[in-house]
């Protein structure tokens, strides 16, 4: 692989927000990606763009038509189509003497360490419901000692929190488990969205949350993500991973969001807050809503079971 020089023509435009040697520090990088189905797709074209030129990417996923909705590499041209080829082909678009690994089989206690090999940062983004690869993949970022940044989409809004090596704030303890639970436990316990989901919108469906938690002994449905939360995901998670990319070159810079504080952006209401995780915040957030929508003030969203089910044909 050959990186282009800072004197690129494509980062031109990027020196009136940021400096040539930030620049040096992007075109060096490697990002490790696990999970390009939807805030990870798009997270990594953006960095892509800002001059990542190495990548590493894991999904076992094809893509399918339900993930047209939201992903920019989902297309009429792309369904099934593995998840991780079409990003590869994405980046050596935008840059043709981009590196991209790929990783078909997802994150496995296997291929951790193969799959993180030479990482600057490590984006999570997993399956939510399986608590177990993200602590893999956490556990392999604390080895290497550098940061895990999760990034999730919330509606029309997004969450972003990092959490650095060498801190008591794991993601294991983010989700309310012991640091060194094994995986199988974690799998088994499953994921609670009180500790992982502080931030509530206020006018959410809480019929739609029910249905995610399966409700009356029913298969939890799918977690429901829509293109204007993803583009925010993407967004506040690309200038985090600027921030965690760029730490060593001394410009005056924040200090990215780490856990146990998480950064939210809701486009729907044109707000954007630093909050602490954990089940109080959580449950403030659900009480409004379940005030606002008692008051009928709350848009419904048709994704109750049954309507999930009726959907399915």
């Amino acid at each position: 692989m050959t990186a282009l020089g800072v004197d690129a023509p494509q980062f031109s435009r990027n020196y009136g927000f940021w400096s040539e040697d930030e620049q040096r520090a992007l075109t060096a990088a490697r990002v490790a990606i696990a999970g390009v189905g939807g805030d990870g797709f798009q997270l990594g074209l953006k960095l892509a763009r800002m001059g990542v030129a190495a990548f590493s990417v894991a999904d076992p996923e094809v893509f399918e038509l339900e993930n047209v909705n939201r992903v920019e590499g989902a297309s009429s041209a792309t369904i099934g189509r593995r998840k991780a080829d079409v990003f590869r082909e994405r980046v050596i678009d935008i840059n043709p003497e981009a590196e991209v690994r790929t990783f078909f089989d997802g994150v496995t206690p296997e291929n951790v360490a193969d799959f993180m090999q030479g990482a600057s940062l490590v984006l999570d983004e997993s399956e939510l419901t399986k608590p177990e690869i993200g602590s893999l993949i956490a556990r392999r970022a604390r080895l290497q000692g550098i940061p895990d940044l999760l990034v999730m989409n919330v509606g029309f809004a997004a969450q972003v929190t990092s959490f650095a090596p060498a801190s008591a704030w794991t993601f294991e303890r983010f989700m309310g488990f012991d640091a060194e639970m094994p995986l199988d436990e974690i799998a088994d316990a499953g994921v609670d969205f009180a500790r992982c989901l502080p931030y509530i919108p206020s006018y959410t469906d809480l019929r739609s949350l029910r249905a995610v938690e399966g409700e009356g002994g029913e298969e939890p449905a799918s977690l429901p993500s829509i293109s204007i939360g993803v583009d925010a995901a993407s967004a506040i998670g690309s200038a985090q991973a600027f921030l965690h990319l760029t730490t060593a070159v001394s410009n005056r810079r924040r200090s990215p969001v780490w856990a146990p504080r998480v950064a939210y952006t809701d486009a729907y209401l044109l707000r954007t807050r630093i909050v602490r995780a954990g089940r109080a915040q959580h449950l403030r957030g659900l009480l409004v809503a379940a005030a606002r929508q008692q008051l009928r003030l709350n848009p419904l969203g048709s994704y109750t079971l049954a309507d999930i089910a009726r959907h399915r044909g």
